[in-house]
């Protein structure tokens, strides 16, 4: 009898053993389930928002490209800042430039011009910045180089002037304004023999240009190079036989001469 009690003890602990494992299973199973259903809840949530920002990023290009395909009007609020700028008015210019710019794809030129004008405005911190996002843009326009140099000039940041426009001229070696600004720079900072290289690059350029050559032999007479500053005077006095400076400092740089032979002598 008591054999036969723990056979019905012993069975009835196995279902319940049994019963508990099928219990803890279909409610792992309930949780599993759970978390399906929210994942994939979640994700559809995810991939409408996508669609909704999509719709909406497409709707703005659209309106965009609306807006930028009105040409007529892009002209006109560029000839109008561009009248506003002959007049010295660069507050109504940056208006109108402002205005151009978000109706073309092509603002490059429309943001150089507003950086003249923020330079024009001694707005240097604005120009340079625009300057700096325009260079991630387009790295190698001598002009936005050309820009920065005159602003870090503004700034009497002159080492960094320099470097900028000696990235100008690399870049574009056939405006003699560049190299004219880079020569005064290097004149600035009494490195003559530099300042003399870049007049005389100048003067390339621009062979009857008078002022380039003055700028020249100047340079070589601060550099104590008296026989180029006189060949540069006498070339002066073929373009301009009767100019007196040029006379002047003909006779000025023989006399240097002279001096230095009796010091050999």
């Amino acid at each position: 009898m008591i054999e036969l009690y723990l056979f019905i003890a012993s069975f009835a602990l196995i279902v319940a053993i049994v019963s508990h494992r099928a219990f803890v299973a279909k409610k792992e199973e309930k949780e599993a389930f759970k978390e399906e259903v929210s994942a994939r809840v979640e994700e559809n949530r995810k991939m409408e928002k996508e669609k909704v920002q999509v719709r909406f990023k497409d709707e703005h290009l659209r309106q965009a490209q609306a807006k930028r395909d009105d040409i007529p009007r892009f002209r006109e609020e560029m000839r109008q800042a561009e009248l506003s700028m002959a007049k010295k008015n660069f507050s109504e210019a940056k208006r109108h430039l402002i205005q151009a710019m978000s109706l073309t794809k092509e603002d490059f030129l429309v943001a150089l011009k507003l950086g003249e004008v923020y330079m024009e405005t001694e707005d240097y911190k604005k120009a340079e910045a625009l300057y700096r996002k325009l260079l991630e843009d387009d790295p190698h326009n001598p002009a936005i180089y050309e820009n920065l140099g005159k602003i870090m000039l503004k700034k009497k940041a002159y080492k960094e002037a320099i470097q900028a426009y000696v990235r100008a001229v690399e870049l574009d070696e056939k405006d003699d304004q560049k190299f004219l600004a880079l020569g005064k720079l290097y004149q600035l900072m009494m490195r003559y023999s530099l300042a003399a290289e870049c007049f005389k690059r100048a003067a390339e350029l621009s062979p009857r240009e008078v002022d380039y050559l003055f700028l020249l032999a100047n340079a070589c007479v601060s550099d104590d190079d008296y026989e180029n500053a006189l060949f540069t005077y006498e070339r002066i006095l073929t373009i301009e036989p009767y100019n007196e400076k040029a006379k002047d400092s003909t006779q000025m740089v023989r006399l240097k001469i002279k001096e230095q032979e009796s010091l050999f002598v």
